[in-house]
């Protein structure tokens, strides 16, 4: 599924994954404030990043 944002007045379409693709049709209708959105956003980007240095940080321990 593809979505779409508003960046800096500028129109980004971008694909979802599958659990974003679910979660966008589950919350069809509802907003999110910008403070929210950066607070999703950034709890995604760590958790991935934990889930990538994981075998890393295990494998050095």
């Amino acid at each position: 599924m593809y979505a779409t944002a508003i960046v800096d007045g500028n129109v980004v379409r971008f694909k979802l994954s599958p659990a974003l693709a679910r979660a966008h049709r589950e919350n069809r209708g509802k907003t999110m404030t910008e403070q929210g959105a950066v607070e999703f956003v950034e709890a995604k980007r760590r958790a991935r990043a934990l889930r990538r240095a994981k075998p890393y940080l295990e494998s050095h321990s």
